[in-house]
């Protein structure tokens, strides 16, 4: 008799763990649940910082030249001359801004395909959609007026 008593509370144990088991894997699986519709309702297209457009505005096709010319003397000094403030910092092979603008057919897509895709020499700087439209803005600004 003391064995059947003794596999009914083992049983019985048995069955308490397993519910306990259970509760535990029902309340994890709840919490990812949560933490899965939390992170799925945020907005697909949220703002990109870098760019400082909002969300569903188109971005501006028109090239900020001060933006560009900061990003100019902050990334591109080093080897162009870009502008009076710059002289004598470029090395004698490369190409300076103002020489560049005045290139026959230069226009600011041939400049943002040459930014979006540099070759070598030039590295690549990894800029973002408006930096590169601003940068080919600024560089286009230095043009001689003919």
């Amino acid at each position: 008799m003391a064995s059947h008593e003794s596999a009914l509370w083992e049983a019985k144990n048995c069955r308490y763990w397993a519910h306990e088991l259970a509760r535990g894997v029902r309340v994890a699986v709840l919490a990812a649940s949560v933490f899965l519709l939390g992170y799925s309702t945020l907005p697909a297209n949220a703002q990109e910082p870098e760019l400082g457009i909002e969300p569903n505005q188109p971005e501006s096709k028109v090239p900020n030249i001060n933006d560009g010319q900061v990003l100019a003397h902050k990334l591109c000094v080093n080897c162009h001359f870009i502008d009076e403030a710059t002289a004598g910092a470029a090395e004698a092979d490369v190409p300076s801004f103002p020489s560049i603008a005045n290139r026959p057919n230069q226009s600011i897509e041939s400049l943002t395909n040459w930014l979006m895709a540099p070759h070598a020499p030039m590295p690549d700087p990894h800029l973002t959609r408006k930096e590169i439209r601003d940068l080919a803005g600024y560089i286009l600004s230095l043009k001689t007026r003919q």
